[in-house]
């Protein structure tokens, strides 16, 4: 089985940046057949990677989007591929060409164009500190082993 384990986040930005810093951690560690990589990238740029490249069957995507839970909430689910409106689309495409670095933008245009394997993976953590630093606040760092189990989880058969 092969898997595509990506990070995806701006790098610098404290707890936001738990994607890019899996990526890093779990580079190293990684089993046969899996890939692990930052995705902090256009989105536009991995459809076309991901076509050039030989299939994956699972994709595990790590990221640490706001979206109102308790700070250190870790989710782990499946994506269901729906796909919003062609307008809406449009949008998020013009903002990943502008260098928009966003989770939701990752999955809806690689979704759009073509690339994900059929089955697709989410850890987000929700952050909690906000600003520049390279630094997780102590929540997240003492959360770090946890995101990695359910990294590990989600990429196994």
């Amino acid at each position: 089985m092969r898997v595509l384990i990506g990070g995806v986040g701006y790098r610098f930005l404290k707890d936001e940046s738990v994607g890019p810093y899996m990526a890093d951690t779990l580079g190293e560690r990684a089993p046969e057949g899996v890939e692990v990589e930052d995705l902090g990238y256009h989105p536009v740029g991995l459809h076309q990677n991901l076509t050039d490249r030989e299939p994956y069957d699972r994709a595990v995507i790590i990221a640490a989007p706001r979206r109102g839970r308790e700070p250190g909430t870790i989710t782990a689910y499946r994506w269901d591929a729906v796909l919003p409106d062609v307008e809406e689309i449009q949008h998020r495409v013009s903002e990943a060409v502008t260098g928009v670095i966003d989770l939701d933008n990752l999955l809806i245009v690689v979704g759009a164009l073509g690339g994900w394997p059929a089955d697709v993976r989410v850890v987000e953590v929700e952050p909690g500190e906000e600003g520049w630093g390279e630094e997780f606040s102590p929540l997240i760092t003492g959360l770090l082993p946890e995101v990695e189990e359910a990294i590990w989880t989600s990429a196994r058969p």
